[in-house]
């Protein structure tokens, strides 16, 4: 399968785009034995250890639920950025990310305990939103309901709002 590039100089600063985006460009340090603990065994498992774990952690795609589309394109715009590889490494790493990986909608996530990449994907946050939010409720402990959110500077709270179906609060 050939891979058609189609990243746009725009697509990256859109809210939905922006957050996959900045998801995926995510530079982490992560050695690769902590790589191979987080990812499910199967054929692909190395291959996008090995290729795309140059430029971000699994966590990065673990927190992403896409099917095998979406995964397609995704894959198309890191080859885009500079990802390397041949057209049937990349074939094998789709598959295998929409196997353990794959759509279903987006789960609701937890406000209390999410990381900032759960957040920014499960709420569709910016990078700098989803931090935010960490950082609030690190400083001023767990959130009890969608309304606690609006005291956060920084936050589009409309955009959490209409995603509240989204949100659970664990046990405070």
């Amino acid at each position: 399968m050939k891979f058609l590039i189609t990243l746009s100089r725009t697509s990256h600063h859109s809210r939905s785009g922006g957050s996959m985006l900045a998801v995926l460009l995510s530079v982490a340090f992560l050695g690769p034995s902590l790589a191979y603990a987080q990812l499910p065994p199967g054929p692909g498992r190395d291959l996008t250890i090995q290729i795309c774990g140059k430029c971000h952690s699994p966590e990065r795609a673990t927190a992403l639920h896409q099917d095998a589309r979406q995964w397609q394109l995704t894959v198309s715009k890191m080859i885009g950025l500079g990802a390397q590889g041949t057209d049937d490494q990349f074939e094998t790493i789709i598959q295998y990310l929409a196997k353990n990986f794959g759509g279903g909608g987006r789960p609701p996530v937890n406000i209390n305990d999410a990381t900032a990449v759960e957040l920014e994907w499960a709420l569709d946050l910016t990078r700098p939103e989803s931090r935010v939010v960490v950082q609030y409720r690190t400083e001023h402990g767990p959130f009890k309901t969608i309304d606690d959110l609006r005291n956060i500077q920084g936050l589009d709270f409309k955009q959490v709002e209409a995603r509240k179906a989204h949100v659970t609060f664990g046990s405070n």
